[in-house]
């Protein structure tokens, strides 16, 4: 069984019977409790509970009305089904800054409120949930707080003066104790109010965020029960250069590891996407950026000012987003998802440190860069002012149930895997030289984007093949690869034992150094899993 309690100036029997009908339970116990400001409401609320006959209380405002048919049951459901909560509201956040304005941040929000004011009815959507879902929050609003007095640890704090901040300070100290807050998704209220801050709400804010100063921002912890959900974005995904396939490699593996991934980009026609998709990774282009839609000059929207054609190539926000994190890449991208997701925390990553498109992107909401390897993290410090210590080292993730020795005999060929381009021009040649003096043919796999490989074809031993996912076929039966910087390819000849050269170049491909490099010791930083793994942790940091 529910009961019921509000706090109210007049007696209101009307309201009293509509609770007890809308909530669609019998015998349900209704507490109605006069107070005109004599008492605060965490006083009021402390009489209440200890008034109730029901574990189960809903403690809400006297101007509500819900628009869910039966809405007892779908929260005492909500209990039943989620037995570890101890507190259950209807709207809620999972950060708390150190201002105590728990709304500060909108991307942390997360529940659905209805408001009617002067005729007029409109809905605050803080996130999209599905109805049964509860999702952990550090403090409910004070609308509509339902609670299991068995699981509370504390009551209302009776020194919090008024009807302000009363919910904040009793959902946000339970929470410290251990007891879960969550929202829920199943219950959908009216407020017959704006809900607007006053100077009494604003001293009760000051004390709070004074009394909890130590210990503010503070956020939810990750639960590994619950799905992150993760949105990548990058400039192109479509085929088979390195920082696709990075990119491929991180969402197939997050994936399996109880994560949702979207990957946005600028480019998404290709076989990459077929791929992602199989997977149940999804695939947007950025002109389709969740949350917006991008105006074309034809379609209408609703504003102030009435209906409005929408302007071509300007994003209009439909709706609220819960990605839990953004992994991004290529400035041009960053700057877009910096611009339509502002407080969402972000991590990116930087692939090179010899193309002006992968310079890092100083912004609020990017709290951590990963460099895929050392010589980019020592470009971001000296460079960029980049603390050091925002920035780790993670390698490119290379699957090793496909990267692996397979001891077959080799074809004599020297493998060389990337785009066909100015950046690598010098090193292709230099690498037909090689090859031709050690009797060897080179065999180059990637998409061409120059104006030389039909000049370099002439020579009878180098071969061209296009670019494929299925790139270790090559790799098994080469004698040896070759790249340029420590790439994609050089790892994954090493995870098939392969010896691989490694082109220095600089901004303009010119050769600073060449090596051959044999198989190191310490592969087991480059396989995918325990990559993604990493990479996850970081994620989960800024949950």
């Amino acid at each position: 069984m529910i009961t019921i309690g509000y706090s109210t100036r007049t007696p209101n029997p009307k309201f009293q019977n509509y609770l007890k009908q809308s909530c669609g339970l019998k015998g349900i116990e209704v507490i109605e409790k006069v107070n005109n400001g004599e008492k605060s409401l965490s006083q009021v609320y402390n009489e209440i509970i200890e008034e109730s006959s029901n574990n189960i209380l809903v403690l809400c405002h006297d101007d509500i009305y819900f628009d869910t048919n039966r809405w007892g049951k779908q929260l005492l459901r909500s209990f039943e089904q989620n037995p570890e909560y101890g507190i259950l509201g209807v709207a809620g956040s999972t950060y708390m800054p150190k201002s105590g304005q728990w709304w500060e941040d909108r991307s942390k929000m997360f529940g659905v409120v209805n408001h009617e004011h002067e005729g007029k009815k409109w809905q605050s959507k803080y996130s999209n949930n599905s109805e049964n879902e509860v999702k952990e929050t550090l403090i409910v609003d004070g609308l509509f707080i339902s609670i299991d007095k068995n699981k509370i640890s504390k009551k209302f704090d009776e020194t919090v003066e008024g009807f302000h901040f009363y919910d904040v300070e009793f959902t946000f100290q339970n929470h410290l104790d251990g007891v879960k807050v969550g929202t829920i998704f199943n219950v959908r209220v009216t407020h017959k109010s704006i809900g607007m801050t006053n100077e009494k709400w604003e001293k009760n804010r000051q004390i709070f965020s004074q009394k909890y100063e130590s210990i503010l921002p503070t956020r939810v912890k990750y639960d590994p029960k619950n799905k992150l959900k993760v949105l990548i974005g990058c400039l192109f995904f479509q085929k088979f250069t390195g920082s696709e396939m990075y990119v491929y490699e991180l969402s197939k593996n997050l994936i399996k590891s109880n994560c949702e991934v979207t990957i946005i980009a600028a480019e998404t026609n290709g076989p990459l996407v077929k791929l992602a998709e199989k997977l149940g990774i999804k695939v947007k282009n950025i002109r389709e950026a969740p949350g917006y839609r991008l105006g074309d000059g034809k379609w209408t929207i609703k504003t102030e000012n009435g209906q409005e054609i929408s302007k071509p190539n300007q994003y209009y926000k439909m709706s609220e987003v819960d990605f839990d994190i953004i992994h991004c890449q290529h400035k041009p991208v960053i700057d877009i998802l910096n611009f339509l997701y502002p407080n969402i925390n972000k991590i990116s990553t930087i692939h090179s440190e010899v193309i002006d498109l992968e310079n890092p992107v100083i912004h609020p909401s990017i709290k951590r860069y990963i460099a895929i390897r050392p010589e980019i993290k020592e470009k971001m410090v000296n460079s960029f002012g980049i603390d050091e210590n925002l920035i780790d080292i993670i390698y490119n993730p290379v699957d090793s149930d496909r990267f692996y020795p397979k001891n077959l005999d080799s074809k004599n060929y020297i493998l060389f895997v990337g785009s066909i381009d100015y950046l690598r021009e010098k090193t292709i040649r230099d690498l037909i030289v090689t090859s031709e003096n050690e009797n060897k043919e080179l065999w180059l796999v990637g998409e061409n984007k120059s104006n030389y490989l039909n000049d370099i074809l002439k020579k009878k031993h180098v071969k061209h093949f296009e670019a494929t996912p299925e790139v270790d076929r090559y790799i098994h039966e080469c004698s040896e690869t070759a790249g340029i910087l420590l790439g994609r390819t050089t790892i994954e000849s090493w995870m098939c034992g392969k010896p691989s050269w490694i082109y220095q170049v600089d901004s303009m491909g010119n050769i600073l150094q060449k090596k051959l490099h044999v198989v190191p010791n310490d592969l087991e930083k480059y396989d995918s899993k325990k990559v993604t793994q990493s990479i996850k942790t970081l994620y989960t940091t800024l949950y």
